[in-house]
């Protein structure tokens, strides 16, 4: 299996693939949460309206390299905060991806060593 990339559109601008140099670290298999309204009657009878399930991508990058890919990070980033969708393809080698959009609203690429930095990112699942 190869490494995820991800694809995105900034602005005014052409198509921009973004390739990870090295894989994920400790991805969740399932992250969804629920958006409901739940009501227990006098009685004790339990009512749950739902509204929606939203699904989650959290991508934790322990291993970004200063330079290039430090600036290809950067751009994506600057797109991606201002709400615009990326797809995202689990296998770059594979056609199959999913849409989202970056549910934080505040990120930061962070110092781990001598050339090295890291970072920690969740997208929502874009429903189309």
């Amino acid at each position: 299996m190869a490494n995820p990339k991800i694809v995105y559109t900034p602005e005014g601008g052409t198509e921009q693939t973004l390739t990870f140099l090295y894989p994920p670290q400790q991805q969740p298999g399932y992250q969804k949460t629920a958006v409901r309204h739940d009501n227990v009657s006098a009685v004790g009878i339990r009512e749950s309206v739902l509204e929606r399930i939203d699904e989650f991508l959290e991508v934790s990058l322990e291993w970004i390299r200063a330079g290039t890919d430090v600036a290809n990070w950067r751009a994506f980033l600057d797109q991606a905060l201002t709400g615009a969708p990326f797809a995202y393809y689990p296998d770059a080698t594979l056609a199959a991806f999913t849409n989202y959009t970056l549910e934080d609203t505040e990120t930061q690429i962070e110092y781990k060593a001598p050339g090295v930095y890291t970072l920690k990112l969740k997208a929502r699942k874009q429903i189309l």
